[in-house]
């Protein structure tokens, strides 16, 4: 009876083990990312500085975006000072 029984538990456990990894994955990647340390330190004051903004305007030239696997251009203008955007 003890046998079926324990072996009835470990039947249980086991359904469970591909979440078990999953679980174990995403834990690790969650560990790599928060331990990274960025190229760049935002919170540096070494390095070039802005002393002053101009007309407060952006402009974007030759922007465009397209998934890689398709070659069709989905954001190919963009246009903010003449209001014409995509």
């Amino acid at each position: 009876m003890a046998v079926l029984f324990g072996a009835q538990g470990a039947g249980n456990v086991f359904a469970y083990a591909p979440d078990f990894t999953k679980a174990k994955t995403a834990t690790i990647d969650l560990s790599r990312l928060l331990e990274h340390e960025p190229d760049i330190d935002v919170w540096s004051e070494k390095g070039y500085h802005v002393d002053v903004i101009q007309d407060g305007r952006i402009k974007f030239t030759d922007v465009y975006f397209s998934y890689p696997t398709r070659s069709t251009r989905i954001l190919h203008i963009l246009t903010v000072g003449r209001r014409k955007l995509f």
